[in-house]
């Protein structure tokens, strides 16, 4: 009778485990031992644990079991330990990564979590715990919990509802619950997500306009009005496509200026961001005298820097905005000063950055506006050496000083070629513009 015998290690009977199922199963061990601890002991790293690689379904069961341990506790039967970590878990709900996917249909769920331990702290502190203190931070979790969670208008109105009872109860003598720049800033940021509502934007200037008020009045020193606060609001202006969006934006920057020369409140004060702000919402606009406002507001901008300013100058972006608007004078209107106009502004920001300023560190993408720009002015003559004069300059800065964000590409190199081909004129003409047209092919190979 034959008897089965063993297989040796090696063989198909006993083959090892492969390196991805020994990952997986080490990672499913450790789940296990982590939902396995009492929530005493791990709550110290909830916000440690939610950061780490394990998968979202796994921190989201986690995060799930240490607030159920909590909310559903009788009140003042809360440990020390459970007191001192509930904000630790309000925050790791509040911060949680995208791939746990807490947005959109599952916003609620960390809206309700975050605010279920917050009554729960508040519960806590009535039943006679005096550990269990509710802090600015852990209303913070639950405004900025609301203004993730997509309910737009719903949860804009929440938000202020929170802001406004941190308020009144701060001015009632609980300084613990003081909202500071963070819990205006929530606010402003969920008004700017409330899509659904069409003064959504005036809502959020209305919040600065209080930020202001109760910090004039000494109602919150903490309520002084901030640049990043104006921030989203010119971003969405900007972003809109209104077209009243540009000049709301200049009226928010005057309103800036306002609160910096008139009230005082110099942490208010526009910088470069807020004019480049400015710049993008009329380069989207389309209006015929975009160009023309834009020009005068960089005019602007450089004069405040040469006064010296250290908050408003213009940067390479600033400038690649004020080339970018020149686009439709050269390619819809065949204005022949247009390439001029784009030359003379890029030699300004070569020669700021050649004294030193590298924040006007030029880029592939503005040689190439200029170049196509001269490609396109067909009707000046030699507009191609031109065209050539600009890519030469452009493989200097690259070369020679080093600069590796202006590399010349293809494109810089095919518009030279395509001004050439457009050449009229005498056959001396066209044969030196062929001539050169086949030194950059060569030279692009």
């Amino acid at each position: 009778m034959n008897q089965r015998t063993k297989p040796r290690c090696g063989s198909a009977g006993c083959r090892p485990p492969s390196r991805s199922r020994l990952v997986r199963l080490s990672i499913a061990a450790i789940a296990s031992l982590v939902l396995s601890f009492d929530a005493s002991v791990i709550l110290n790293g909830a916000q440690a644990y939610v950061t780490s690689g394990l998968p979202a379904h796994t921190h989201r069961a986690f995060l799930r079991r240490l607030t159920d341990d909590i909310c559903n506790a009788d009140p003042g039967t809360l440990t020390a330990q459970e007191v001192k970590n509930a904000p630790m878990l309000m925050a790791a709900w509040a911060d949680a990564p995208d791939k746990l996917n807490l947005t959109g249909e599952n916003g609620m769920e960390r809206v309700l979590a975050v605010e279920g331990l917050l009554k729960r702290m508040i519960d806590e502190r009535r039943a006679g715990n005096t550990e269990a203190v509710a802090r600015t931070q852990d209303y913070n979790a639950v405004m900025k919990s609301w203004a993730m969670s997509g309910e737009r208008k719903a949860a804009a109105l929440r938000v202020e509802q929170i802001l406004m009872s941190m308020q009144n109860m701060y001015q009632s003598g609980d300084e613990d619950v003081q909202p500071n720049q963070e819990s205006f800033q929530i606010a402003i940021d969920a008004w700017v997500r409330a899509r659904d509502e069409p003064n959504a934007l005036i809502r959020a200037e209305q919040t600065i306009e209080w930020m202001t008020k109760i910090y004039l009045s000494s109602a919150n020193d903490l309520a002084m009005p901030h640049t990043s606060c104006f921030y989203p609001i010119l971003k969405c202006w900007a972003a809109s496509g209104r077209m009243e969006a540009p000049i709301m934006t200049e009226q928010m920057i005057m309103k800036m200026q306002d609160l910096q020369m008139q009230q005082g409140i110099h942490s208010a004060r526009p910088d470069t961001m807020c004019f480049n702000i400015v710049l993008s919402s009329w380069l989207k606009s389309k209006d015929i005298t975009a160009e023309k406002r834009i020009r005068q507001v960089f005019e602007y901008m450089d004069k405040c820097h040469r006064r010296g300013s250290t908050d408003i100058k213009p940067n390479s972006s600033t400038y690649n905005i004020v080339i970018s608007s020149i686009s439709p004078a050269v390619k819809k209107h065949c204005d022949m000063g247009g390439a001029r106009r784009a030359d003379r502004i890029l030699a300004r920001l070569e020669k700021g950055y050649l004294a030193g300023d590298e924040s006007l560190k030029p880029d592939t993408i503005i040689y190439n506006q200029v170049i196509d720009y001269w490609a396109k002015t067909q009707s000046v003559r030699g507009h191609y050496l031109n065209a050539r004069c600009v890519l030469d300059r452009q493989i200097e800065m690259f070369e020679r000083k080093g600069v590796r964000k202006c590399r010349p590409d293809v494109t810089g190199y095919t518009s030279v070629i395509a001004a050439c081909a457009s050449t009229f004129g005498s056959k001396l003409e066209r044969r030196r513009s062929f001539d050169l047209a086949h030194a950059t092919f060569h030279e692009s190979s």
